[in-house]
């Protein structure tokens, strides 16, 4: 297995339980009708995400300055973009819910 195979395994393996409780949440706000809360809940996924991995990207944009190896900047995006997956399927969520809930209406 490469260095960047082992990375996205071992990321993933962290965010799942994260991305489990997220979609949990979500679905308890939007079952008991709080959608404010739900905003805040997406808020602060976004800056914890940001807070907490500051280091991966500034250490990726240290490795691409010194190397200039367009691998390592797009291994950064990918990583990033895995951590916004939990904001971003919760929202897909709290969409879907809200629409099958004005349905049964």
């Amino acid at each position: 297995m490469n260095v960047s195979q082992t990375l996205y395994s071992g990321l993933l393996i962290k965010i799942i339980p994260l991305l489990i409780g997220s979609l949990l949440l979500t679905f308890l706000l939007v079952k008991s009708k709080m959608p404010k809360f739900f905003y805040l809940l997406i808020g602060i996924e976004i800056i914890a995400i940001l807070i907490l991995h500051y280091s991966t990207i500034s250490m990726s944009m240290m490795l691409y300055e010194q190397t200039k190896v367009f691998s390592t900047l797009s291994n950064m995006f990918t990583i990033v973009g895995i951590y916004l997956l939990i904001p971003l399927l919760s929202i897909i969520l709290y969409i879907i819910l809200r629409k099958k809930s004005k349905s049964d209406v």
